[in-house]
């Protein structure tokens, strides 16, 4: 007589451990991308709230020249539970968040090699996005991520709506 017993995943009240790599779809040579950390805690029915913080750097072509931009973001939001096989292993999730931070062109000098000048080199931006992600259990506790998001940020000096895909592992306890 044998028996099987499954892991529990998605318990209200869990709590998890993520981090990501995300690339801008269209990027030039330069590498761009957003690298994102931070906690996840499950509610009913495999919805969940998540809080992650970000950094991001992207670079524009000005001449022969590129000009870096970097964002510190926070990112909080909720992720609703739309469909999932079974046994739960493989999860589709849509979420909304808010994000709030700081961006800083050309590591704050407002002179470029040229001689010319940027008219604003850091400033806060805010704004929303919305996040679609496939989730799919390796362990018991081990999640793999492939999301695909679409911000709008308020005040930014890239473009305000952006466009990003990644893949991450959450680490659930």
């Amino acid at each position: 007589m044998s028996s099987r017993s499954f892991a529990q995943q998605m318990i209200p009240k869990q709590k998890g451990f993520e981090i990501s790599y995300s690339v801008f779809p269209s990027s030039p040579e330069k590498q761009n991308y957003v690298l994102t950390a931070g906690l996840i805690s499950y509610g009913k029915n495999g919805n969940y709230l998540f809080g992650l913080a970000e950094y991001s750097r992207k670079y524009y072509e000005y001449t022969n020249y590129n000009i870096p931009i970097e964002m510190f973001l926070f990112n909080g939001g909720y992720s609703f539970y739309v469909w999932g096989d079974f046994m739960r292993n493989v999860n589709l999730n849509m979420g909304i968040g808010v994000l709030a931070g700081y961006e800083q062109v050309n590591k704050g000098n407002e002179l470029l090699y040229d001689g010319s000048m940027l008219t604003e080199t850091d400033h806060f931006i805010y704004g929303v996005n919305g996040k679609l992600s496939i989730e799919s259990y390796l362990t018991p506790n081990l999640v793999f991520l492939v999301n695909g998001q679409l911000r709008y940020l308020k005040n930014s000096q890239t473009a305000q709506l952006q466009a990003l895909f990644g893949v991450g592992i959450r680490c659930n306890f």
